[in-house]
C-alpha cells in the first residue's frame, strides 16, 4: 500500500452528502494516521468540517454561482498546485473537481467510475446507501473495513449557546423531541396541522417538542406551535448547523422530513422518524441507524423525482395528505419505547 503524505478529500455537493463524507474521512485518517488531509467544499458546507479534529485545512469553492466560479478557479488551482498533493479522492462526478485534481498535478486520482481522468476507481454495486457508497472508495486503498457512523464536531461556544437557548426547557422536562418541519422542497413538507395535532397528542402522554430549523423555518415552526397551543419551544434560526446537531444530541429523538436535521441526528446518534413524501429510500439518503424509522406509503406516483417539487406533479399530494398524525405518532411512541 502506497504511504501517502499529503490527501486531498473533494465533496463539493450539498449538506447531507458533507456529512455522509465524514466516515470517509474517518478512515482516510485511521489509513494514513501521519497524512495530511485537506478537505475541498461549497460555502455552505465548510462549517461541517470546520472542527474536524481530522483535517488539516478547508478549501471552500463556489463552483455554483458560475461568476465567482470562474474568478476562483484560478487561485484555487494555484493553491492547490503548491501543496503537492500525492492522493486526491473525490466524493464526486463533476467534471470540475476532475479538472481540478488534474490540473493541480495530483498523480493518484480516485472516485467512482462515471468520473473522468481519474487513475483509480472502485467497483460500486447499485443500491449502496450514499454513506457507505462514500466509504466504498476506501476499497481502492485497503481491505480493512470501516464504521459507516457520521459524526460532527463543534466548539464550548456552541454548547454554551445551547444552553442559552434551551437548557432551560430541557431541565423542565423529563422527555423532549425534535420536530423539524422545514424543507428547502414545499413537497417534502409533512403539513403544519399535522405536526401541531401531533404535538397536542404528546402534550398528553407529557412528551414535549422544539421545534428546530433555519431563519427561514421561524414562521413555519411559529405557525404550527399557535395551532397546536402547546408550549412547544420554537427555536428555528436561533442556532447555528453545529448548533442545532449539539441541541438534537440532547433529545430523545427527532421528527424530520426528508431534509437535513435527518443527517445531523445520524451524525448525534439521536434516534430518527422520518416522513418521506416525494422521495424514496433507495435514493440512498436515508436514517440508517438501529432505531430509526421512516414512514411512507406505497404509492404508484412515489418516487416522483430525487429532490421533490414546488408542488406535487400530479395535485394531490397524497403521499404526504394520506400519512395521518395517528400513524406517525404511533412510530413515534414506538421508538420512544411507550407504545
Amino acid at each position: 500500500m502506497p504511504d501517502y503524505k499529503k490527501i486531498l478529500l473533494i465533496q463539493t455537493a450539498f449538506l447531507g452528502d458533507a456529512i455522509l463524507t465524514t466516515p470517509l474521512i474517518r478512515a482516510l485518517k485511521l489509513t494514513y494516521p501521519q497524512a495530511q488531509l485537506d478537505v475541498l467544499c461549497i460555502p455552505e458546507t465548510a462549517i461541517v468540517f470546520k472542527f474536524n479534529p481530522q483535517i488539516r485545512r478547508v478549501y471552500s469553492f463556489n463552483k455554483r454561482d458560475k461568476a465567482r466560479r470562474i474568478l476562483t478557479f484560478i487561485p484555487l488551482l494555484r493553491q492547490l498546485r503548491n501543496e503537492k498533493y500525492d492522493l486526491a479522492v473525490s466524493a464526486q462526478l463533476h467534471f470540475t473537481s476532475s479538472l481540478l485534481m488534474l490540473m493541480a498535478g495530483i498523480p493518484n486520482r480516485l472516485g467512482f467510475p462515471r468520473q473522468k481522468l481519474l487513475t483509480m476507481t472502485i467497483d460500486l454495486p447499485k443500491g449502496v446507501p450514499v454513506v457507505k457508497r462514500y466509504l466504498r472508495l476506501m476499497t481502492a486503498l485497503t481491505d480493512q473495513v470501516y464504521d459507516h457512523q457520521t459524526e460532527l464536531f463543534w466548539d464550548d461556544e456552541t454548547d454554551e449557546r445551547v444552553e442559552s437557548e434551551a437548557g432551560e426547557f430541557l431541565r423542565k422536562h423529563k422527555t423532549v423531541i425534535g420536530i423539524a418541519p422545514g424543507s428547502v422542497w414545499p413537497t417534502k413538507r409533512w403539513l403544519p396541522v399535522y405536526f401541531a395535532e401531533l404535538i397536542r397528542e404528546l402534550d398528553k402522554r407529557d412528551v414535549k417538542a422544539i421545534l428546530i430549523g433555519g431563519k427561514e423555518d421561524f414562521q413555519l415552526c411559529q405557525e404550527i406551535a399557535l395551532l397546536a397551543d402547546s408550549e412547544a419551544l420554537n427555536i428555528a434560526g436561533k442556532l447555528s448547523l453545529l448548533g442545532s446537531a449539539a441541541l438534537i444530541q440532547k433529545l430523545k429523538l427527532i421528527l424530520t422530513n426528508d431534509s437535513a436535521p435527518l443527517h445531523l441526528a445520524n451524525a448525534v446518534q439521536t434516534d430518527v422518524v422520518a416522513i418521506f413524501g416525494p422521495t424514496v429510500k433507495r435514493f440512498g439518503f436515508y436514517p440508517f441507524r438501529a432505531n430509526d424509522r421512516v414512514v411512507e406509503l406505497d404509492l404508484g406516483c412515489r418516487p416522483c423525482g430525487k429532490h421533490g417539487h414546488k408542488k406535487c406533479p400530479l395535485k394531490h399530494f397524497n403521499c404526504m395528505k394520506n400519512i395521518t398524525p395517528d400513524t406517525v405518532l404511533k412510530e413515534v411512541l414506538a421508538a420512544l419505547e411507550m407504545g
